[in-house]
């Protein structure tokens, strides 16, 4: 398959899925409890923008680039490694959304992260598996539970100190 045929439908997939991101987002999260701050709702909304953008620039540069006369770009086979990510990343997501509910975001985020970072990237830093892992966790709370005062999964793990 050609990447410009490829790219005629992987960008309108893009925005199809960024407008049905978009509607979640609207649906579900709450918005702003004043204009002048961003709420809950700003960082998803800008992540559905993002990819709308990144849609219609895929879909614009497929039917509007002038292709080279003669060459073709031809997708390579799929390696097995490249498999074994994304099915580590589906995996990933699924425990991290039954480890948010079970043990909260502050010990749940930094568990994944350090799974990714050792099984599916083969990082074999543990002191910077380690730093990112407690750095992401750190800066992800301060900006959603202190800066926009978004609640942020507890697990239910905490009755047992509490």
């Amino acid at each position: 398959m050609r990447l410009d045929r490829l790219d005629r439908w992987l960008g309108p997939f893009l925005m199809v899925l960024a407008v049905i991101w978009l509607w979640l987002t609207y649906t579900y999260i709450p918005g702003a409890r004043s204009e002048t701050e961003p709420g809950p709702q700003a960082f998803p909304v800008l992540l559905g923008a993002t990819l709308l953008g990144l849609g219609v620039l895929i879909t614009a540069s497929a039917f509007l680039a002038a292709r080279h006369a003669g060459a073709e770009d031809v997708l390579p086979a799929v390696m097995r490694r490249e498999v074994f990510i994304v099915g580590g990343i589906f995996a990933l997501l699924v425990l991290y959304a039954f480890l948010l509910e079970k043990a909260g975001f502050v010990l749940s985020t930094p568990i994944v992260i350090v799974l990714a970072m050792r099984v599916l990237l083969r990082r074999q830093s543990w002191r910077l598996t380690l730093f990112l892992a407690a750095g992401t966790t750190l800066c992800c709370w301060l900006l959603f539970a202190v800066l926009l005062e978004a609640p942020l999964p507890q697990g239910s793990w905490r009755w047992l100190f509490f």
